[in-house]
């Protein structure tokens, strides 16, 4: 019978390549020619692309019935403001970010829960084009550094906060990323942290006194330091994103010391007396979530299960005083408390609205010394705010309140759905739908597509489906093969020539809202941002007859150039997902060899400062289809990166995705 499943397997895949499907056009190859001396290289020459392509876009866009009410009614929801990223220092202080209708988030701490908060970051930074990526407070609370980003670049300074309003900073470069911050328990004049230069990784020593950065350790590909103790830093070695090793520098010898084999490892943490607790599936069996394993460093490789949760782990804190570890639980994209103790017992913890914890790619969950935890979290009809509780509570506080503006987000109706792709396999989605949708095709829809590949659409809130809604939009989010949330075997079910399967899981959304009648293929948009924009590239070429338009916002066209372009720090993690550069694998999976058979509009996006998909891709698939008479529509954000820093930049970027969808579906 495995013989039998492995061969229709192989038989499905086989008829899903483009080998049958595809077509790869002499045209474009002579295209490609034609732009490729150009467009990584020639600031002038892109530059005037660029201001070329986003004239027409605008003009055509912004000209539209739907543009004023559109931009007006997102100024408005995207006005609502957040609280989140909360972190708790030893004394109780509460340290946040909120934005108050200003353009970014600014840093804040209050003494206590609801009471008045206290500004740290200033609010001229916006015009200056920083923003917060994270930050770190010193358990002390007397001072903390903050990552910031400029234009959306991702190369993060480090900066030094202090709670009288003072602050300097200590890492700043427009090539070099500084991150990863660990503090030394021992010594509050010192932090570890890992340096970028997109070429190589080190992980580096800093003195605040004397303003020094020492290079401690380097090694050949991507490597992230996660905790330190007693001169010892445990770290974790990204092979893909289904692949990772966990390793130990001492950093007085320089001894490196493997800890696991190559599996799949997220998070580790020091106990007080010197032992690791890891989040691996060093002792899962294939079709089994990580668990969390007791390690001795003296002896690699000879794990324990502590705990097993029995489900996705978002997140991990481990209170060292108390000997008690809290995770944040991802039950089908909702969030879960669950604790346990040194013995392998569950400790009771709060029980949570349904919501998602975490969202914005900070420590979703925080703990001082003294028991008390701090956790950001939003559901899908209330904004994002923190929340603050001691160990042994029954519920949680927040820390304060947001307004809504007396806007009503009940209406929203969020599910988790299955849908069946090829061969079987159950394909989770989040699907809203707006109350009384006729069940006759008629309705106007919006598919989706993560990024990642490894992520997962979850129902955080989420002001922009609030107004998709509002519009008749029914609005779907996939979570095919290689999404996080569902165990390592779906995360790696992508990879290499998995990848033609997932791609048939992102086809079969679409046919699922056609057979449920929640609409028809000419009222479907398709949407993705990064590896959504991947796939979305991919449905226009090889399933244009199933969409009406697309929305591609800093996508992958072509997979070795973007492989090629962006760092080669992970160069070689990206081969293990989709193939060596310059192979027939990559070659077939790139939309842009297809591009002759997109026959529905398509818009383009990209930002002039992405660090993570090469703007000269998305230019590269603008132009090629440009050239091949296409309809498509560019532009690019030359103060932006990997998407809109700045809140007017979301509510423009969003304004024109929707505006371009309803002029395609609304006839």
């Amino acid at each position: 019978m495995k013989l039998f499943a492995a061969l229709v397997c192989f038989l499905l895949v086989a008829l899903a390549s483009p080998a049958v499907l595809g077509q790869d056009s002499e045209k474009v190859r002579t295209i490609l020619e034609e732009i490729d001396p150009w467009v990584t290289t020639d600031t002038t020459r892109i530059l005037e692309y660029i201001d070329s392509a986003n004239a027409v876009t605008t003009q055509y866009v912004e000209s539209s019935e739907y543009w004023e009410t559109t931009h007006r009614d997102l100024s408005f929801l995207l006005g609502i403001d957040y609280i989140g990223n909360p972190q708790i220092d030893n004394t109780g202080r509460i340290f946040f970010e909120m934005r108050i209708t200003g353009e970014s988030s600014a840093l804040f701490y209050m003494d206590k829960e609801m009471s008045w908060p206290i500004q740290i970051t200033p609010n001229n930074w916006t015009e200056e084009g920083f923003t917060i990526s994270s930050y770190t407070v010193h358990p002390s609370g007397d001072f903390l550094l903050v990552k910031v980003n400029k234009f959306g670049d991702e190369m993060h300074d480090i900066w030094l906060f202090t709670r009288d309003g003072k602050f300097h900073p200590l890492l700043e470069s427009r090539t070099i990323r500084y991150s990863g911050i660990i503090f030394d328990e021992d010594n509050p004049d010192e932090f570890y942290l890992y340096i970028d230069n997109r070429r190589e990784m080190h992980i580096g020593h800093y003195t605040i006194s004397t303003m020094t950065l020492d290079t401690v350790y380097s090694e050949v590909g991507a490597f992230y330091p996660v905790d330190y103790h007693q001169g010892r830093i445990v770290f974790v070695r990204w092979k893909s994103f289904s692949e990772t090793q966990l390793a130990m520098l001492d950093i007085a010898s320089g001894e490196v010391t493997d800890l696991t084999d190559i599996t799949l490892t997220w998070a580790a943490v020091f106990t007080q007396d010197g032992k690791l607790l890891v989040l691996t599936s060093a002792m899962s069996k294939e079709d089994e979530f990580m668990k969390i394993c007791l390690l001795d460093p003296d002896k690699p490789k000879e794990f324990s299960v502590l705990y097993d949760p029995g489900k996705a782990v978002d997140a991990f804190v481990y209170l060292k005083n108390q000997g008690v570890g809290i995770l944040s639980i991802n039950n089908d994209g909702y969030s879960e408390l669950t604790g346990f103790d040194m013995d392998g017992n569950t400790v009771p913890m709060p029980k949570l609205d349904i919501g998602v914890i975490g969202g914005r790619g900070a420590d979703e969950i925080v703990a001082n010394e003294i028991g008390d935890i701090v956790l950001s979290m939003s559901t899908p009809t209330y904004p994002p705010t923190a929340f603050t509780f001691k160990l042994g509570d029954e519920s949680v506080t927040p820390i304060g309140k947001m307004s809504t503006f007396g806007f009503d987000f009940s209406d929203i109706k969020v599910e988790v759905i299955r849908y069946k792709s090829d061969d079987g396999t159950e394909i989770p989605a989040v699907l809203y739908v707006p109350d009384n949708a006729p069940r006759d095709g008629s309705n106007p829809a919006i598919i989706d597509y993560h990024g990642g590949p490894a992520g997962q659409s979850r129902p955080y809130f989420q002001r922009n489906i609030a107004f998709a809604l509002s519009q008749g939009f029914v609005f779907m989010r996939p979570n095919v093969r290689g999404s996080t949330g569902y165990g390592p075997a779906y995360e790696r079910a992508d990879n290499l020539e998995g990848r033609w399967a997932s791609l048939i899981d992102c086809e079969r959304a679409i046919d699922y809202l056609i057979d449920q009648g929640l609409s028809s293929p000419d009222k479907i948009a398709v949407w993705g941002a990064s590896y959504g924009g991947y796939i979305v590239n991919w449905l226009a070429t090889n399933a244009a007859d199933k969409i009406a338009c697309v929305v591609s916002q800093v996508g992958v066209s072509d997979v070795d150039h973007t492989n090629k372009n962006s760092s080669q720090v992970f160069a070689k993690g990206w081969e293990k997902e989709y193939g060596p550069v310059g192979s027939e694998l990559t070659h077939k999976l790139s939309p842009i060899f297809y591009a002759d058979d997109v026959t529905k509009p398509v818009l383009v996006t990209a930002g002039y400062n992405d660090p993570r998909v090469p703007p000269s891709d998305p230019r590269r698939f603008a132009y090629t289809l440009a050239k091949l008479n296409k309809q498509v529509w560019y532009f690019e954000e030359t103060e932006a990166g990997h998407g809109g820093s700045f809140k007017a930049q979301v509510i423009h970027d969003l304004a024109t995705y929707y505006t371009f969808t309803m002029m395609h579906v609304m006839k």
